[in-house]
């Protein structure tokens, strides 16, 4: 991690300041950062004051506006002054829960394990004793949270009782069977108690898990007292909280019951206190606390835990800085920037799209060549969908010399020969919360159940190559890490805003111009299935800030006639609750990209047709002769990297951008590489039916295996496309899931007819007018891979795995790839690298 950040070149490493917080606050006036990472650091009122001054102070206006950020690695707030930081305008940010199940299982071990982990001489000792544990009694949780729901869960799987207390069970009773669930235990073997006390009285060993408040009705600080300890008669607490939970005559008590094993685990600054208070039994002791009291710093300090916990910080640091970004880079120095009146009027003539462009006709396969004069360096981009387009756009306008090599043929109207961007429909849709990390809590076992069963398994298990398993276990243990997810779907949501506003300046700029007749129907209409989803999904909205507005039912009646109210889904029918508006677009991705192959070849840019990579070759190829770009006079300076096409022929390169999903990904860079085996694919499928009457496009919201269905109208409006579905083709084609297809189809099928009644055919089926499957490159975290491929000298980078966000993200994947290509990463980068924890990393 300390050499990631440090050739990233935006990043100054301190860490002695963590033991030495009164240097803090003079390194934070020296460097002046705009955002500073702790771990368990106290930082008062008087450093961040200092630091705001000191960030403040610069000569431009916009340094007395300057926003800062202070993230803790971790989650506990108390040493931070946020009231302070509130008043400054300094932004506060923790890692909730992505600890946890390091914190659980370290607790887990403690309470069910007499011998201790130490103890362990190999794995299959471990497992003995996982075998035989302690005897099931009673177990106490102060706390209900993450920390204490996983270890309710690994006590509840060995037969223990459970009685949990926390404020928010403890004022709605009702609440505890709904914990209960939440955590996937049996109902009638959790007690929720109303004080702590029922829980020492109850309890054989207690789990204590319990954020630090001082003040108010659920004060945690001194909650357990030598008076409430005395009550405890059962044999070892187990606690991760601050030490201040207990006071202090009851840490002397606890440390005097010689039965009575205790572990107090938390940050070497906060157990100093303890071990002050004891030091005279300690000295008593021979120097070390007596043998079943333990003061360690150890719940966190696993490499795994390490890796969450960074992986976690690099996602919130990312989040703000493409917050920061506004999207006009991609206008490049070509064009003026365009004031707010500018884009208002671009984006009233945009509602009121033209016709479509001819999308049947690729650019010519021998386009005019680069400008030699241009300078800059040589760059190939291997990928000719929307994400390859818009990098080379934005690569052109920045000043490189471009080049861009598609392997699917000129000849666009079999679909089963084009890449994502042509194979499925001329449909997409531009929003902020487009396509979120998929490996969320409740999808658990998703890979292993067919469509049919609310699952996306296309395929025959017993099909499934090493590589397509560990993408697969991959993606099931993020279902079982909430943290990770929640930090991963913010950075997510901060990749889509950024490509919906370098969306917005292009479709402003250029509306008129090369993008004029590209219908973009603007805002979106979100329709949830269910009170709980309306309610989940508007809350999402609002908190992503997408603009997002309640629709009355006579908008929904007026705006999409002949829209049904129920849909059948293989759990049950469910109804139509409402629907919210967001910001957004949806767009004819087909005439879009023809679009964009149009304007790079105005620019000088060829898109070469039908050149399948077969390798890269890190030699140094002569400086006469070959083909392509880089060779003879005038070719592009020091060419570094050659690329072998399938034809025979040979083009070099300075650098290579590879925007190719998975297969060609792993081929082109090999098992070796660190981000071997982390894009898979996830086939998404799309039908084209009559339009029944939509005004505009709509997203439904339906639940596995549909996931959302968006639909788009066609350039004229005549027809729709229902796009929708997740299946896992792992790295094998759509030939080989032919049944699991045509089981994904009728569930769509049956949910489209449900949701438009009017397009039943007399025999009760629809008349569908195309049917097209694209295959979706997708990491199991869900977020794209990002970051330069080692080897080659650094002159190959990857853009790949946006899943089906490809469309939204594209200009912001684009603006990342061109920050690297010029020397100056980005700190969101950082977070999408091949080999961040989390992605299956195959070896061999």
């Amino acid at each position: 991690m300390a050499d990631l950040l440090t050739r990233a070149g935006t990043t100054v490493l301190r860490p002695e300041l963590a033991a030495r917080p009164a240097e803090l606050a003079d390194a934070l006036v020296e460097l002046r950062p705009h955002t500073l990472v702790i771990g368990a650091n106290a930082v008062d009122s008087t450093t961040l004051g200092r630091w705001a001054a000191a960030v403040r102070a610069g000569p431009g206006r916009c340094d007395a506006d300057r926003e800062l950020l202070l993230v803790r690695r971790g989650t506990s707030l108390a040493a931070v002054d946020t009231a302070a930081a509130a008043r400054l305008r300094i932004e506060v940010r923790n890692t909730p829960e992505v600890n946890a199940r390091h914190v659980a299982r370290f607790v887990a071990d403690r309470l069910f394990d007499p011998a201790g982990p130490e103890q362990a001489a190999s794995r299959q000792q471990a497992a003995s004793r996982q075998q035989a544990p302690r005897r099931p009694g009673t177990l106490g949780l102060l706390g209900a949270g993450n920390i204490n729901g996983r270890v309710a869960r690994a006590g509840g799987a060995l037969g223990w009782r459970l009685v949990v207390h926390s404020p928010s069970l403890a004022t709605d009773p009702t609440s505890g069977a709904a914990w209960a669930r939440h955590h996937r235990l049996p109902i009638d073997r959790v007690h929720v108690a109303r004080t702590v006390e029922e829980v020492l009285e109850a309890a054989d060993a207690v789990a204590v898990a319990v954020p630090l408040v001082h003040a108010g009705q659920w004060a945690s600080a001194g909650m357990i007292d030598e008076r409430l300890l005395k009550a405890f008669t059962g044999e070892r607490i187990i606690s991760v909280s601050e030490p201040e939970v207990f006071t202090e005559r009851a840490l002397l008590d606890a440390y005097d019951r010689r039965d009575l094993t205790v572990v107090l685990d938390n940050a070497p600054r906060l157990l100093a206190p303890v071990r002050e208070l004891l030091a005279a039994r300690i000295d008593g002791e021979g120097g070390a606390p007596r043998p079943g009291f333990t003061l360690c710093s150890a719940a966190m300090r696993s490499a795994a835990c390490d890796d969450d916990l960074d992986q976690a910080m690099l996602a919130v640091v990312g989040r703000a800085d493409l917050d920061e970004l506004t999207g006009a880079d991609l206008l490049g120095p070509e064009h003026p920037r365009s004031n707010r009146s500018d884009r208002t009027e671009a984006r009233e003539r945009a509602d009121h799209p033209g016709a479509g462009r001819d999308t049947d006709r690729r650019v010519d396969e021998d386009p005019v060549q680069d400008d030699p004069a241009a300078g800059g360096h040589g760059v190939v981009v291997v990928g000719g969908g929307i994400v390859g387009l818009t990098t080379a756009l934005l690569l052109r306008l920045r000043g490189h010399r471009v080049r861009v090599l598609d392997a699917a043929p000129a000849d666009r109207r079999d679909p089963d020969r084009q890449g994502t961007t042509f194979g499925g429909a001329n449909a997409r849709h531009l929003s902020a919360t487009e396509t979120l990390p998929p490996a969320a809590v409740g999808r658990d076992g998703v890979l292993d159940r067919d469509p049919a069963n609310g699952g996306w398994r296309l395929r025959d298990p017993a099909s499934l190559n090493p590589v397509e398993l560990a993408w697969a276990e991959a993606f099931d243990r993020r279902t079982d890490r909430p943290g990770l997810h929640a930090t991963a779907q913010d950075l997510v949501i901060a990749l889509n805003r950024l490509g919906l506003r370098g969306w917005e300046h292009l479709f402003a700029v250029d509306g008129a111009g090369w993008l004029a007749g590209l219908r973009r129907d603007g805002r979106l209409a979100r329709i949830y299935l269910g009170a709980a989803d309306l309610a989940a999904g508007e809350r999402l909205q609002r908190a992503a800030g997408t603009g997002a507005v309640r629709l009355p039912d006579e908008v929904l009646a007026r705006d999409w006639p002949g829209l049904g109210s129920s849909v059948p889904l293989p759990g049950g029918v469910r109804e139509i609750s409402g629907a919210v508006e967001v910001d957004g677009y949806a767009v004819n991705i087909h005439d879009l990209a023809t679009a964009l192959a149009g304007r790079l070849a105005d620019l000088g840019v060829e898109v070469r047709a039908g050149a399948r990579v077969r390798g890269l070759d890190p030699g140094q190829p002569a400086m006469n002769g070959g083909s392509g770009a880089g060779s003879g006079s005038g070719g592009w300076p020091a060419p570094g990297v050659r690329l072998c096409l399938d034809d025979g022929s040979e083009l070099s390169a300075d650098r290579i951008v590879i925007t190719t999903g998975g297969r060609d990904l792993d081929r082109l860079l090999g098992a070796g590489w660190s981000g071997a085996g982390a894009v898979a694919h996830l086939l998404g499928l799309s039908l084209t039916l009559p339009n029944p009457g939509l005004r505009r496009p709509l997203k439904i919201h339906a639940g596995d295996p549909l996931g959302v269905m968006n639909i788009t109208l066609s350039p004229d409006g005549t027809l729709i496309h229902v796009s929708s579905g997740f299946g896992y083709l792992g790295r094998a084609g759509r030939q080989s899931a032919t049944a699991g297809i045509a089981a994904l189809r009728a569930v769509a099928e049956r949910a489209i007819a449900g949701l438009f009644p009017g397009l039943r055919r007399a025999d009760g089926g629809l008349d569908v007018r195309d049917v097209r499957v694209c295959e979706r490159p997708a990491t199991p975290d869900g977020l794209p891979v990002v970051c330069v491929a080692p080897g080659h000298a650094g002159r190959v980078l990857v853009a790949a795995g946006t899943n089906a966000g490809g469309a939204v993200q594209a200009p912001a994947v684009a603006m990342l790839v061109a920050d690297l290509l010029d020397g100056t990463p980005r700190g969101a980068g950082l977070a999408l690298a091949g080999d961040r924890t989390g992605l299956p990393h195959i070896s061999d």
